[in-house]
């Protein structure tokens, strides 16, 4: 309830229309569900110059998908993922396991990439849906 209320004291802050406001987040939330690991700031950013949108609002969505819920969301859009694709993941870990060796093992196994992504696809259009519709109810009450 704490965060919910941090949200929406961020999000009523801003100066932009609540429509363009909801809109920002809703896609910042969308894009916070997706592999794109360190560009998310930068997609949400020009998608949002271009749409007109909250460039603000949907920073704050994209960090919605924090250290603490991303290995979460990403958990679950990658056995989501998995799923639908339907492949046959393995990864092998012939050592202890450090950062550099994780991201090669991702980034040189393409089904792990496909299977992120298609899982933030069908997880992060419906968080978004929601993002959306969530905050728009948060500027209906303040009226």
């Amino acid at each position: 309830m704490k965060t919910i209320y941090k949200v929406r004291q961020k999000l009523q802050s801003i100066k932009a229309s609540p429509d363009e406001i909801s809109k920002g987040y809703a896609l910042g939330v969308f894009l916070g569900t997706t592999p794109f690991i360190g560009t998310k700031v930068f997609i949400a950013l020009g998608l949002t110059y271009f749409l007109k949108w909250s460039k603000v609002a949907s920073v704050i969505g994209v960090y919605h998908i924090n250290l603490f819920t991303a290995p979460f969301f990403y958990s679950m859009a990658f056995l989501v993922g998995k799923q639908v694709t339907g492949t046959e993941l393995h990864l092998a870990v012939d050592r202890a396991m450090t950062f550099s060796g994780f991201l090669s093992g991702i980034l040189g196994n393409w089904e792990i990439l496909l299977a992120l992504a298609t899982g933030g696809l069908i997880l992060g259009i419906p968080l978004a849906i929601v993002a959306y519709f969530m905050s728009r109810m948060m500027f209906m009450r303040v009226k």
